[in-house]
């Protein structure tokens, strides 16, 4: 079964910048970016992220194909 994660990269520095300009803490912002929100306000951290330089990754986490083993 794969299961996908996805997350926005942002260094400190964004981080700090997109806090300030929203006149919200870093956690918000880190909770944001990481999808652990979904309101409103953090979908606008997100678009404003991506926006202005930061870059989202989806990762897929698959099973291990390798796990049967089989004697040949």
């Amino acid at each position: 079964m794969a299961e996908k994660e996805r997350f926005i990269k942002a260094d400190a520095s964004q981080q700090e910048a997109i806090a300030k300009q929203f006149f919200t803490t870093t956690r918000t912002v880190r909770s944001a970016l990481n999808f652990e929100t979904n309101s409103p306000f953090a979908k606008t951290l997100r678009a404003y992220a991506l926006n202005h330089g930061c870059k989202m990754y989806e990762v897929t986490l698959i099973d291990n194909p390798y796990e049967k083993v089989k004697t040949l």
